[in-house]
């Protein structure tokens, strides 16, 4: 039997995982506790069809979507909760007497984000967001050097941001390359690996047979960082 054949499509605002099976009829699925997509299709259903499929379906996949994600407890930013920083879990203790907002790593696995006494969450999470911000921008340079002239590729702009349904986007026509903030939280081959799928939408600008084939050539470990995506980014510690 044909093994079932697994690609990624972008649908406006929604990236969602496709997978080829011999069936006849279409199967949509939303998966807790992020809200990934999945639709199963035919063999023999067209690009074409498949992406006039994916638009009339897109209100109730983004209503189906958000109803998964409003399940999960939101996050306080108060002590005792896990935040991971490049797939390495760390439990948050919050120091509410300190004179400046700080972040610091202990060897304990803790993360301490010292705050002042009158800050409200809204400022402890600009902190935090901040502090993800700074590890980005400290591993996304690096990268670049090396995969641009190994794709014969240059951006003109890179930039982050906070997004709920794309790991990453790319401007074709501006050459510029938008990542998700919550990528630090990750383990680095992530970011690797969503940074060169961004990059070879340079030299290809759909998902198409080539555009795999040449994630494939360049980096063969995307899908196993494609899986990790899908995945909390880290486990809570015992």
């Amino acid at each position: 039997m044909r093994p079932p054949v697994s690609t990624w499509i972008s649908c406006d605002r929604l990236s969602i995982e496709v997978l080829r099976k011999p069936i006849k009829h279409v199967y949509f699925r939303v998966y807790a506790p992020d809200g990934r997509i999945r639709v199963t299709v035919p063999l023999q259903l067209s690009e074409a069809k498949l992406q006039q499929l994916l638009q009339q379906k897109q209100p109730w996949l983004l209503q189906q979507q958000e109803k998964v994600r409003s399940r999960q407890p939101a996050q306080q930013l108060i002590s005792g909760e896990i935040y991971p920083l490049w797939g390495v879990p760390y439990r948050l203790e919050i120091d509410t007497q300190a004179s400046m907002r700080a972040i610091q790593l202990t060897d304990a696995g803790m993360l301490v984000l010292q705050t002042r006494p009158t800050d409200s969450l809204a400022d402890r999470d600009r902190c935090l967001q901040q502090w993800y911000r700074q590890h980005l921008q400290t591993q996304i340079p690096p990268l670049l050097d090396r995969w641009q002239p190994q794709l014969n590729v240059a951006v003109s702009e890179w930039r982050i941001k906070r997004m709920k349904t794309l790991w990453g986007s790319c401007n074709i026509c501006d050459r510029r390359i938008w990542l998700n903030l919550e990528l630090a939280k990750y383990p680095l081959h992530c970011l690797e690996s969503v940074l060169v799928h961004e990059l070879v939408h340079l030299l290809e600008r759909n998902h198409t047979p080539r555009f795999y084939q040449m994630l494939d050539h360049f980096l063969p470990t995307w899908r196993a960082s494609a899986d990790r995506l899908k995945q909390p980014p880290a486990v809570l510690l015992p």
